[in-house]
C-alpha cells in the first residue's frame, strides 16, 4: 500500500495512516476548565490537526475544538513549538466529515480567477490570522 499524499508537505508521500489537508479555519479551542481561545487551524487529518495559538498550552492537556457549524471535538495536545500546536482527536473524524470540512474551509491564498489578460491575481499565501469568510 502506498503512503498517503500529504498536501502540507508539497504533495510528498508521508508515513501516515491518514492524509493531512491544508485548511484555513478560524476556530476556538477550550482547555478543560479553561476559557475559549481563538486559534487558526492550518491543517487537518481524520486523527488530528495543527493550530496556531498565541496562548501557551501544555502538552498532554485535553482541549475541545470548535469549528464553525460543527459540534465540539475533544482532543489532546501532543506537541508544540512556540505558537504551533499539534493535537490528536480522541475519536477520529469520519471520512465524510473530514472531506466536508476540508472542502468547506480551503486554504486562503492565491485567487485562481484569471483576468482577461490571463494573469492570475490574488493575495499571497501565508498566515491569514483573523481573515473573515
Amino acid at each position: 500500500m502506498q503512503a498517503p499524499i500529504d498536501s502540507t508537505n508539497g504533495g510528498q508521500p508521508q508515513k501516515r495512516k491518514y492524509c493531512r489537508g491544508s485548511v484555513t479555519i478560524g476556530a476556538e479551542i477550550r482547555p478543560v476548565g479553561g476559557t475559549k481561545l481563538r486559534v487558526q487551524i492550518l491543517d487537518l487529518s481524520q486523527t488530528g490537526f495543527r493550530i496556531e495559538c498565541f496562548t501557551y498550552l501544555s502538552d498532554g492537556n485535553a482541549v475541545f475544538l470548535t469549528i464553525p457549524n460543527f459540534q465540539q471535538l475533544e482532543s489532546r495536545i501532543i506537541w508544540h513549538t512556540e505558537w504551533m500546536y499539534g493535537c490528536q482527536f480522541i475519536q477520529p473524524l469520519h471520512a465524510s466529515i473530514y472531506d466536508h470540512i476540508v472542502r468547506t474551509f480551503p486554504v486562503l491564498g492565491v485567487d485562481q480567477t484569471k483576468s482577461l489578460d490571463g494573469i492570475v491575481y490574488g493575495a499571497s499565501a501565508g498566515s491569514n490570522w483573523g481573515a473573515q469568510r
